[in-house]
């Protein structure tokens, strides 16, 4: 089998939307995919489930919320050769899944494969995580651009970090680093994505063309778990001043390149932004 799709959930109207993206998202046979959730609604919602996807859905485990942990035991129970790691809570666009499984396949330096997550409005949501001076991670540009802005390359970037909302890894890379369960609520991802380009030396890549609507921490919402705990935060910061310690040239390397590129998108929004001020002074100044 090549590919598992883990989905934690308590929400069947978010799950259901999720699946019937999943029929427009890839063209392998049915064979070939398997989507296992850990369900911590009720029976009643439970019931109310309706699995579009074209694809075999089970419900592998019934436990008590906590991300890390759900997703750490899924894995456990995948038979696929990727692990298609996604939230309830997004609906995938056309083709989003055969294209990670194209790169992640045929680029061995690549640990983890991240998307283009937009909210309902359009707006960024998540092209990739960076770390301020603080070592506190921070979404790029999120709300900022409208996702398909030409500000935004349409070419694949390396990353610092993914949000672990939407990510493609292979099984046997995710079974030996996993998530850690130390984190109350949130920051595993990170967590994950350090481990891999430290420990293994490896990419994490954003590719535009695997994207979807994220209806961001709307399971965490429902759990009465959303944001950062003090302790998450810095565990995090922990995390990142070990990874800078430790971390290879080339890594290091990735991380300026990113860094560069927000900078010359920012001045770039900036003058924009300056070019309409003057544009609206003018249009003002004639009424």
């Amino acid at each position: 089998m090549l590919l598992s799709i883990l989905v934690v959930s308590r929400s069947p109207k978010l799950l259901n939307q999720m699946l019937l993206s999943i029929s427009n998202a890839t063209s392998l046979d049915t064979l070939n995919v398997e989507i296992l959730c850990s369900w911590n609604g009720t029976n009643i919602d439970e019931s109310k489930i309706k699995n579009s996807s074209g694809y075999n859905f089970k419900i592998a485990q019934r436990q008590k919320y906590h991300f890390a942990t759900n997703i750490n035991s899924l894995a456990k129970h995948a038979n696929g050769e990727i692990l298609l790691i996604i939230n309830d809570d997004i609906i995938l666009d056309s083709n989003s899944i055969d294209s990670a499984i194209d790169k992640l396949r045929n680029n061995s330096k690549i640990g983890l494969v991240a998307g283009n997550l937009r909210y309902k409005n359009g707006m960024v949501q998540h092209i990739g995580i960076s770390f301020d001076s603080n070592n506190i991670p921070y979404h790029k540009f999120e709300r900022l651009l409208k996702s398909n802005s030409d500000l935004i390359t349409k070419d694949n970037q390396i990353l610092a970090a993914s949000s672990g909302a939407l990510i493609f890894i292979k099984k046997d890379l995710f079974l030996e680093i996993g998530f850690n369960q130390e984190y109350e609520i949130c920051g595993e991802d990170i967590e994950l994505s350090l481990d891999i380009r430290e420990k293994k030396d490896s990419i994490i890549l954003f590719s535009p063309q695997v994207s979807g609507i994220h209806y961001s921490s709307a399971t965490r919402k429902k759990c009465n778990q959303y944001g950062n705990s003090t302790n998450d935060l810095n565990r995090m910061k922990k995390r990142r001043e070990d990874f800078i310690n430790n971390i290879s040239k080339e890594r290091l390397l990735d991380e300026l390149n990113d860094l560069t590129t927000q900078v010359e998108i920012l001045t770039k929004f900036r003058n924009i932004r300056q070019k309409i001020k003057k544009i609206l002074n003018k249009l003002r100044q004639k009424i």
